[in-house]
């Protein structure tokens, strides 16, 4: 690792004297350093503030600020005390070279020195200072993972107690119309039976859905759900869904308007996938369609072949910010949080994805302010040929 660091070593020299300076200058830029070079304390302190040098080779007796402060500053601040000092001196007192090293100092020579000892402490700091350097990067690295599991869990937390809560409302309609029908059996006409089985069996259907999607999700996510596509009749299946979202009570005073063109309903789709796509759609819109307001519905050519299916409707607007994210799986909790109502059980996650899979797309116009409007991008059998 040293030798391909190396070349890439930054080495300060700081002395008063630009003999010695042209000397150790000599000596070091052979072995490829790039050299810094300061004449006075002040100086040398200046430059490792701003560009830090990867060892420092330091006279004793400096003008302005002397070797020894100058070691003692750096080695009391969090961001310099890791850079090895040497420091360099024509004295030979051995109180001398205790107060390098109580000032700080990593090593020392006595000057005259000898070039190859001089290179061997170098490189030998150096090394340790390489080896500091990467224990760091890694320290970093691992935070860094260790807080992207953190989050990892906590949306895994905040998405399980999102899909627990979306599924306990068709168990507690479940559960509340079988209660019903107990109590009212012996008096119940056989309308007031049907209307109990009609909510159980529509609950019932929307758990269903909400389990398909968490195992397909899982699926797509891992591109492991095979996708069979056959010809499919667009304007019937919208028909379909449309009317059995109308025949529920809460959604009876919304209106619909559709204009779907007739000369190109054919779709080349996953028929029984895109059924799901278009059934978690259109829960969503007609959720969030306030009573009374107004639903539309209509299909136009796309580019390159492609159907486009736009539906919108009245009602509170998906701010910009999230008209991307309302998506994705990782920003459910965040649309919660803020107020705006998630698509149940991550249905709009697994329209994404099964749109995505079968060569189309959902998403919505971000052109229109006052409504939501999702579009549908299609793909058709001359579509997909093109895209090949």
């Amino acid at each position: 690792m040293l030798d391909s660091l190396k070349s890439k070593a930054k080495v300060l020299v700081v002395d008063d004297s630009q003999e010695s300076v042209d000397l150790l200058e000599y000596f070091l830029r052979p072995a490829g350093y790039e050299i810094f070079k300061a004449n006075d304390g002040a100086a040398a302190l200046e430059i490792v503030e701003n560009t830090p040098p990867d060892i420092i080779l330091l006279d004793v007796m400096l003008p302005k600020v002397n070797g020894y402060e100058v070691c003692e500053k750096l080695k009391k601040r969090q961001s310099t005390f890791h850079i090895p000092i040497i420091m360099i001196t024509v004295l030979k007192e051995l109180k001398d070279k205790i107060k390098a090293l109580e000032a700080g100092a990593d090593d020392f020579l006595s000057k005259p020195f000898d070039s190859v000892e001089l290179l061997t402490r170098v490189r030998s700091l150096l090394r340790i200072k390489f080896y500091h350097d990467e224990i760091i990067r890694r320290n970093q690295e691992l935070e860094k993972q260790k807080e992207a599991l953190l989050r990892e869990d906590l949306l895994k937390k905040e998405l399980t107690n999102l899909i627990i809560h979306d599924m306990k409302n068709p168990l507690f309609v479940i559960q509340g119309n079988l209660q019903m029908m107990e109590m009212n059996r012996p008096v119940a006409s056989p309308e007031t039976r049907e209307v109990y089985t009609q909510r159980i069996a529509r609950s019932s259907r929307s758990l269903l859905r909400m389990i398909l999607n968490l195992l397909d999700i899982s699926r797509l996510e891992q591109q492991k759900l095979e996708i069979e596509p056959v010809l499919a009749d667009l304007n019937g299946l919208v028909n379909d869904i449309v009317e059995s979202l109308k025949d529920i009570p809460e959604h009876q005073s919304k209106s619909v308007h559709m204009k779907l063109r007739e000369d190109f309903s054919s779709i080349f789709v996953d028929k029984n996938i895109f059924e799901r796509v278009l059934e978690n759609c259109f829960n969503y819109v007609f959720q969030n369609t306030p009573e009374f307001m107004s639903v539309q519905i209509e299909t136009s050519q796309g580019k390159d072949d492609s159907i486009h299916l736009r539906i919108s409707h009245d009602g509170k607007p998906v701010p910009d910010e999230f008209k991307e994210k309302i998506f994705l799986k990782n920003a459910q909790p965040e649309l919660k949080k803020v107020g705006y109502k998630p698509a149940r059980g991550l249905g709009l996650i697994f329209c994404r994805l099964a749109m995505e899979a079968q060569g189309g797309k959902i998403s919505l116009d971000a052109q229109i302010k006052d409504r939501n409007n999702f579009v549908l991008e299609i793909p058709t059998v001359k579509s997909l040929k093109k895209g090949t």
